[in-house]
């Protein structure tokens, strides 16, 4: 089977969007996005039950479950697959219907403290009209992922006030470095400090100086297929963080040009740039380097910004919490959580 990228597949909004003014997202969501952290998950404990769905691309085999099922049971929880994981209907696990109804499920499942999902790819915007929000409001829950698990993140978070957690999924690296996030943050509730080490990527100040605000973000590809639609947050006074992988300069260029001219950087209270893996050029002669392209749109703005924290698809990466007000310093590289993100 041909290897298919994952902009083949972010859904065409055009026809969804009349006139410029549509291009930022208008309708209100559920809760007040200015008030940070409205409502927050119970931390997970020892012997928790953690569900896990795939609610975007279809495992490649069984073996995935039972990896993960072993890197869970090492961290001391118990694993709840979903009933259609496991199922392949062209490049997704199951039917629209289906995957939002494994996701419900498990939102409903008393059992379940925490959800988690196999792997990413493209899906999740195609369930958002079948995901009872209220639903989820009601049954909070640590909810985590990252890459087109964004779709979710954000919505949930912008339509219910309810804190979600941008970190691995099944099929990520679970290394050490990994695992101390996660455990910081959902289960020891601790208010962390985001520093890469000195083995880690360098930081690239873009733009200096110190701001705070409420952090949303993700993968830029998916946030920009979001544009137009009520799944994303009012950008007043927010920290964003984006980070992606295998996309050309000019195409990083073209989505932030986009985001550019919704007037999402016109709000903004800051920027941090994570992991942009296998983002260089096929013909790097005629082309920017990623750096020239974030300098071209971020060495003149009003608002801190940096680039090479260890956020996306990197080996070493950060959970970070949607929803929580932060303080971020560009000068540093670094950002920090202002209260904590689960009870």
């Amino acid at each position: 089977m041909k290897k298919i990228s994952r902009r083949h597949f972010i859904p065409i909004l055009g026809t969804a969007i009349v006139g410029a003014s549509c291009l930022s997202s208008t309708s209100k969501p559920f809760f007040n996005t200015s008030d940070p952290a409205s409502l927050i998950p119970q931390r997970l404990k020892k012997g928790d039950i953690i569900g896990v769905s795939a609610p975007a691309g279809g495992i490649k085999n069984s073996q995935e479950l039972s990896s993960f099922e072993n890197i869970l049971a090492k961290l001391g929880y118990k694993t709840k697959f979903s009933k259609n994981c496991t199922n392949r209907y062209g490049y997704f696990s199951g039917t629209d219907e289906e995957r939002a109804s494994d996701f419900m499920d498990l939102i409903e499942d008393k059992d379940v403290k925490a959800i988690f999902f196999l792997r990413g790819g493209w899906g999740c915007a195609r369930i958002l009209p079948y995901i009872d929000f209220n639903t989820i409001k009601t049954n909070p829950k640590i909810i985590m992922g990252f890459s087109d698990i964004t779709t979710l993140l954000n919505a949930i978070t912008a339509k219910t006030g309810l804190v979600t957690f941008h970190g691995p999924g099944g099929n990520s690296s679970w290394n050490d470095y990994s695992i101390k996030y996660i455990n910081d943050l959902i289960r020891d509730s601790k208010l962390i400090s985001y520093k890469n080490l000195p083995s880690d990527s360098p930081i690239l100040t873009l733009h200096p100086g110190t701001s705070s605000g409420q952090l949303f973000g993700g993968n830029l590809s998916v946030i920009c297929s979001l544009i137009g639609t009520d799944s994303l947050p009012d950008w007043e006074n927010k920290i964003l963080f984006l980070e992606d992988v295998g996309e050309e300069p000019y195409r990083i260029d073209r989505m932030l040009t986009q985001l550019k001219q919704t007037g999402i950087f016109n709000k903004v209270n800051g920027v941090i740039l994570g992991s942009f893996r296998k983002c260089t050029a096929e013909e790097p002669e005629r082309s920017f380097t990623l750096i020239e392209v974030f300098e071209q749109y971020f060495s003149q703005v009003d608002f801190p910004v940096y680039f090479g924290a260890q956020i996306g698809h990197t080996k070493n990466k950060f959970t970070v919490p949607i929803g929580i007000e932060v303080e971020m310093n560009a000068d540093k590289g670094t950002f920090k959580m202002k209260k904590p993100a689960v009870n």
